[in-house]
């Protein structure tokens, strides 16, 4: 099942790939999660690269990054997650707009087991999705908008 939510946020797109993918930061605006890292010692997202994620139910996430696109998008795979998930696969698009701001898309792609329930299990656990990516984004856009320009570029690309 694919479910997807999107946002404006006044910040250039550059900035908001770089802030999302900040795993040092992650938990000062994502209030979904209660640890997150990179794994193997990695300091930056990269194609490759594993993730884990602990929500605060427990439930944990690790994740391999498929693709690494800065400034417009980044894809991770599922490598390791709760039972329910056969499989998961989640997108962060940045769409940088005229006005400076950025539209700013989470996508997921997931399947769930057994797979002879996917037809029930999959709606309800789309909506727990679709609240929890709702609320994500909007703590991105709070924390994002919040903060100065200047603040935003001293930490938003290990490139610069």
């Amino acid at each position: 099942m694919r479910i997807s939510i999107s946002g404006v946020i006044t910040r250039p797109a550059e900035e908001l790939f770089w802030l999302s993918q900040d795993y040092s930061r992650r938990l000062e605006w994502d209030e979904y999660l209660s640890d997150a890292h990179l794994l193997d010692g990695h300091a930056a997202a990269a194609v490759g690269v594993q993730s884990f994620c602990k929500n605060h139910g427990g439930s944990v996430l690790v994740s391999r990054y498929i693709t690494f696109a800065p400034p417009t998008h980044a894809a991770v795979e599922m490598v390791k997650g709760p039972w329910i998930l056969r499989s998961f696969g989640g997108t962060w698009r940045f769409k940088a707009l005229e006005d400076g701001s950025t539209e700013v898309r989470f996508i997921y792609n997931f399947k769930t087991r057994p797979a002879f329930l996917g037809w029930l299990l999959e709606p309800i656990v789309a909506s727990f999705y679709r609240r929890d990516m709702r609320r994500r984004l909007a703590a991105f856009k709070k924390w994002t908008e919040s903060r100065s320009v200047e603040e935003c570029k001293t930490f938003a690309s290990p490139q610069k």
